[in-house]
């Protein structure tokens, strides 16, 4: 199926004391991280519609390679005006995951269930997929089968959910709280601040930011640079083949995982760090990066890229499995937990080399 994204994000955020889209969450502009959402699930081509400060929006997006339209009349008109000029350009997409901006936390799992849900329902006469938290309706909401046509068309009462309501709709279950955080007044806005910490990455300047809190030496936070940015490489490359990974939690667990590395047991203690500020996603990933001593049931988890990142990186350089760990070799006698762990990285590079089709 050819599933496109759509951002509503034309709105002046009137109740909000601050532009929505432009404030932060983990050092990222709102908007970014609604983007990310929807390419963390492998949604690629992206619209998105925007009208107050179009110029400062176009500044954040335009790096981020997504379509922009912009609503003159966002003062004017409602959110289902938005969406209506962001189908228009989109018209030959067999699926529309619709965000609006404010709703910047979908797991990367829940889109993930949604597209094998999609890819069962063939040429049903479903027109809206609808997930659903508890008795709470969710987004990402999916426009299917002439469900497009029927928005552009709607002429009833109740806007945009007027117009999913008319149509034959499939709800969904999720256990995502994040499908349901958006912001429309302060209060929700901390609330997702907090949400975004315990289960997202950070920007590289909230890294730079912790780096000089635990006072990490330059050399090991170049190394954590050149293991995130790997991590989030082979991320990039397996979501291009179907995963759903969170990217930036990759990035940013792979430049924090050696960030107490002068403490005895370093993992752990970067874990204690990172949970004692809120970041509990991220405190996964450090905890975990020690090595393999069982594998993995999968090569698409962001905690096993890092790791596997980690062996595969010496200081700055990329290297085999077998010259990061040539110092062991030298030993008379090797540690057998060593021995499993590189057979056990050999075969997550296979696993991701036959998902990829790429080298690792």
């Amino acid at each position: 199926m050819r599933y496109k994204g759509l951002i509503a994000a034309a709105g002046r955020s009137s109740r909000m004391d601050g532009f929505k889209p432009l404030m932060r969450l983990n050092g990222f502009p709102m908007i970014q991280m609604t983007v990310q959402s929807l390419r963390n699930g492998g949604i690629e081509d992206i619209t998105v519609v925007t009208g107050c400060r179009a110029q400062e929006m176009e500044e954040v997006l335009r790096p981020l390679h997504v379509r922009i339209v912009e609503n003159r009349e966002f003062a004017s008109t409602d959110m289902l005006a938005s969406v209506r000029m962001g189908l228009l350009q989109i018209r030959d997409a067999d699926a529309v995951f619709f965000l609006p901006g404010d709703v910047p936390l979908v797991a990367p799992k829940s889109i993930q269930k949604m597209k094998e849900r999609l890819s069962k329902v063939g040429s049903s006469e479903l027109q809206v997929l609808q997930p659903v938290v508890g008795e709470r309706e969710a987004h990402p909401p999916v426009l299917l089968n002439g469900g497009a046509d029927i928005v552009l068309a709607y002429q009833g009462e109740g806007g945009l959910r007027g117009a999913f309501n008319s149509m034959r709709m499939e709800q969904m279950e999720f256990l995502d709280t994040g499908a349901l955080a958006d912001a429309d007044v302060r209060a929700d806005f901390e609330r997702l601040l907090d949400y975004a910490k315990k289960k997202r990455g950070v920007s590289l300047s909230v890294c730079e930011e912790l780096y000089k809190e635990a006072g990490l030496l330059e050399h090991i936070r170049k190394h954590g640079k050149a293991v995130g940015d790997l991590a989030a490489s082979m991320a990039e490359r397996l979501i291009a083949h179907g995963a759903c990974l969170d990217v930036e939690l990759c990035r940013s667990g792979g430049y924090l995982h050696d960030l107490c590395k002068l403490s005895k047991e370093h993992e752990a203690a970067g874990g204690i760090f990172l949970r004692e500020r809120g970041y509990e996603a991220l405190a996964e990933v450090v905890e975990r990066h020690k090595g393999f001593f069982e594998k993995p049931a999968t090569v698409c988890e962001e905690w096993v890229l890092v790791c596997l990142a980690d062996k595969l990186v010496q200081e700055e350089q990329r290297v085999t499995v077998e010259e990061r760990y040539q110092k062991a070799f030298g030993h008379a006698s090797i540690k057998p937990w060593i021995v499993k762990n590189i057979t056990i990285c050999k075969a997550l590079i296979r696993e991701f080399e036959v998902i990829t089709g790429e080298r690792l």
